[in-house]
Parts: structure tokens; C-alpha cells; sequence
């Protein structure tokens, strides 16, 4: 029982990794050829299109663990996949984004906005 219960884990992983997979080419895909990026090469619509393509990994990998779930009717297992593909996909999100350009003193270099509030007009 123990041999096949170890079987069935390194069987789930294999097709979490599989769907990753599945989702990262699909997405990077469409995201390429939608956004115009197949024969540009600026940067920006390069990662864009890597964002949206790690992103739709994340979402098909999660979708598929809670189908697979919800139909052994374990929900909690569900909800745990939905909440961790959020969160992964809020984390590419965060990381993918790009950084402010600043000197090397720390200070702006004038390409950002300042947004005025309430308190300053």
C-alpha cells in the first residue's frame, strides 16, 4: 500500500509538471502572437509576454490539481490549489515587474511621475 501510495504522488507531480507546461507554451503563445511580439525584439513585449506565459502555467497547473480534487471530493485540497495559484501568480506578477530607474545615488532621474494627492494640490 505504501509502494502505491508513493507511486500516485510522483504520478501527481508528474502531471502538475506536465500542465505547467501545457499552460506556459499555450499562453507564451498567444501572448506572442497577440501582443505582435513575433519579430520585434523589444524588451518590454518580451517580458510581457514571459510574465503571461508563466502566469497561464501557473493557472492551468492550479485548475487542474482542483478538477482533480473536487472530483475525489477533497475540497480542501481544492481550495489549497486555487490559494496557492493565486498566490504564484501574484508573485510572478510582483517579480516580473519592472523596476523604477533610479542614479546611483538613489534619486530619480526624472523618468518618473509624481502623483499629486488631495492633501498636496
Amino acid at each position: 500500500m505504501k509502494r502505491r501510495a508513493r507511486i500516485d504522488r510522483v504520478r501527481r507531480r508528474n502531471e502538475l509538471r506536465e500542465n505547467f507546461v501545457r499552460g506556459f507554451v499555450a499562453t507564451g503563445l498567444l501572448a506572442a502572437l497577440q501582443d505582435g511580439a513575433a519579430g520585434t525584439s523589444r524588451p518590454g513585449v518580451a517580458r510581457a509576454a514571459l510574465r503571461s506565459a508563466l502566469q497561464g502555467g501557473v493557472a492551468l497547473a492550479a485548475g487542474s490539481s482542483a478538477a482533480d480534487a473536487l472530483q475525489k471530493g477533497n475540497y480542501n485540497g481544492a481550495l489549497l490549489a486555487v490559494a496557492g495559484g493565486a498566490a504564484g501568480v501574484i508573485a510572478i506578477d510582483y517579480l516580473t515587474r519592472k523596476p523604477a530607474r533610479t542614479t546611483k545615488g538613489g534619486k530619480n532621474n526624472g523618468k518618473e511621475k509624481t502623483q499629486k494627492g488631495v492633501a498636496q494640490e
